[in-house]
């Protein structure tokens, strides 16, 4: 069931790879759109801690979303309770409110089957 629900975030037109991390970027799971490719979330983990340490320097309370858009995608990184993450990486111009929206409806769920 959990890797169904994380490979519907790749039927979202321009999603190429979805994982779920640890706070030290281990890959728990993963999915792809098509055929497998060399990506990975693994060397995430200084970014994952400099989320945190942000929050908290800036007392926002905890991390929930965070995008990286470049030139030929966007990273999104999303929050799930025990310093665990949602990572997607998406191609060109991605439909990111749709992602949001996605990541907030589902991101319980996948929270409760880890």
């Amino acid at each position: 069931m959990l890797q169904r629900l994380l490979a519907s975030f790749c039927q979202i037109p321009g999603v190429r790879f979805a994982t779920i991390i640890d706070k030290i970027g281990n890959e728990l799971m993963q999915t792809y759109s098509t055929k497998r490719q060399d990506v990975s979330f693994m060397d995430f983990n200084g970014l994952l801690q400099s989320l945190n340490m942000s929050t908290k320097l800036f007392d926002m309370g905890n991390t929930d979303q965070c995008w990286i858009e470049s030139q030929n995608g966007t990273i999104i990184l999303c929050a799930l309770p025990d310093e665990k993450f949602i990572g997607l990486l998406t191609g060109k111009n991605p439909n990111l409110g749709r992602l949001s929206y996605e990541l907030s409806v589902k991101k319980d769920a996948i929270a409760q089957l880890i």
